[in-house]
């Protein structure tokens, strides 16, 4: 049966005639084209220049090689004109060529499953192969520098802890002019101990983490702090242990020597201002630390800077004219003597005091003393001189102080040379003249002086940061490296 429900048989079609059916299956169409050019005489050279079709789509039709044949509408176009060439019935043809195009095409439909393949047996025997080892150290090297990193990455984020066995509290009464502050820390750490009046004192513990060190006691309140600083990764613990020791002042014994001086039970330790020190802004810190309960600031006017100061007690030279004979000549006017600033200040119970005062330009003479009850006053004295402003430019001093710390800067955007690690004790001078970037590893070892002015510690101790100074203005922490 075709797709018309109509059987052929042989090269005819049952219902035309009534013609005795040939059971004879009939030729393919190849075989059909072949024979009938065999007839005519011609070769498929001729019949290619007879019919324009080229020879190797005449050799496909022949052979049955449709596959070789373009698409299907070509296909039938070919196989029309070359059946007319050869006299043959083209619309006969053409439903043969799709009678065997359909039995083709259900063939290639008929698929056949391959019969199902044996299970074979999973083999027990590993073998072990060079690229299986090779493969097998990469990878525990890679995981040993993983877990390496990971270690690392756990000491660095951890910060040195800091403990007090000696004295065992942090409130302590202790009557006695030293004493040893003993703990715990890290390996190798090294412990900076902060005392009254910015004194530092290091210490570096031991391989079980147990460090000491001798400090000094002042009569009254003394406040420490101390803080680790890990061998290897460098970080500061925070916050600082805090640490209050109070040494008793000493007790009068009754009796008639209570109407005899008091002996000296006081201290006075003055921080600040040095002696011989300049101020550009006629401001002057005074500060320090103290046993007493009240403090006396007194000043007094020497002279103008750049003059020798007048020798104490000595009469002020009378004013005189420049034509001492012209009884018409006016004197020359006596010139104003600045006013002298004072203070009364009670001292707080931390025993730690920081006055401001101001002063006009000139040289003055400081004098502080420290009152007690009962006990002999205690005096110090600071000669300091007030100079005009500087209108324009940077100076920085650098003083190293307590411990070693690196410092790098840049002056106007060029880098300072002879910087690098300072050692205690080094001295640095700094300029610039619209800005000055410094950059140190330890803040706190860093005491400046900032246009003549005694700017203090630059930051606490082990303190890394990045500092900007311009003209007239305070140093401003900046979050850009020098």
């Amino acid at each position: 049966m075709t797709a018309r429900h109509q059987l052929r048989i042989g090269n005819r079609r049952l219902g035309r005639d009534r013609s005795p059916i040939d059971a004879t299956p009939p030729t393919p169409v190849g075989e059909t084209l072949q024979l009938a050019r065999e007839r005519k005489g011609v070769d498929l050279f001729r019949a290619e220049r007879d019919t324009k079709i080229r020879l190797r789509y005449l050799s496909a039709l022949e052979d049955s090689a449709y596959e070789d044949l373009p698409s299907p509408v070509y296909t039938k176009g070919f196989l029309r004109n070359y059946a007319i060439y050869l006299g043959l019935d083209p619309d006969e043809l053409l439903e043969r060529w799709r009678d065997e195009m359909e039995s083709a095409r259900s063939a290639e439909r008929i698929a056949v499953a391959p019969p199902p393949m044996p299970i074979a047996a999973p083999s027990r025997r590993v073998t072990l192969t060079p690229g299986m080892v090779v493969s097998g150290l990469v990878v525990l090297v890679v995981l040993a520098f993983i877990g390496y990193l990971g270690v690392q990455l756990l000491r660095y984020a951890e910060v040195t802890p800091v403990s007090l066995t000696k004295p065992a509290n942090v409130f302590s009464t202790i009557d006695a002019e030293r004493t040893i502050l003993e703990g715990t820390s890290g390996a190798g750490a090294t412990i900076t101990i902060r005392g009254p009046g910015d004194e530092l004192y290091t210490a570096t513990a031991n391989q079980d983490g147990q460090w000491s060190r001798e400090v000094n006691l002042a009569r009254g309140r003394n406040d420490f702090s101390i803080t680790a600083t890990d061998a290897v990764t460098q970080r500061v613990s925070d916050p600082p242990l805090p640490l209050t020791i109070n040494r008793p002042l000493p007790e009068q014994s009754p009796g008639p020597s209570q109407t005899a001086a008091p002996p000296v039970a006081l201290v006075l330790s003055l921080l600040g201002p040095a002696e011989g020190s300049v101020s550009t802004d006629g401001n002057v810190i005074v500060r320090g630390v103290t046993s007493a309960s009240r403090i006396t600031i007194n000043s007094e006017y020497q002279s103008q800077p750049g003059a020798s100061p007048a020798p104490a007690g000595s009469p002020s030279p009378a004013p005189t004219s420049a034509a001492t004979d012209d009884p018409q000549a006016s004197p020359l006017p006596t010139p104003e003597v600045p006013i002298a600033p004072a203070r009364d200040v009670t001292v707080p119970e931390s025993g730690t005091f920081a006055e401001t005062l101001s002063f006009p330009i000139g040289r003055w003479t400081l004098t502080i003393t420290a009152f007690g009850i009962g006990m002999t006053p205690i005096v110090e004295t600071r000669t300091i001189t007030v100079e005009p402003p500087v209108v324009s430019g940077i100076q920085v001093i650098i003083n190293v102080s307590g411990r070693e710390s690196w410092v790098r800067a840049t002056a106007d955007g060029v880098r300072v040379p002879n910087l690098g690690t300072l050692q205690d004790g080094e001295t640095r001078t700094l300029t610039a003249v619209s800005e000055l970037c410094l950059r140190t590893g330890n803040a706190g070892a860093l005491n400046l002086n900032l246009n003549g002015l005694d700017f203090g510690f630059l930051g606490r101790v082990g303190e890394v940061g990045s500092w900007i100074f311009r003209p007239g203005q305070a140093p401003e922490p900046t979050v850009t490296p020098c």
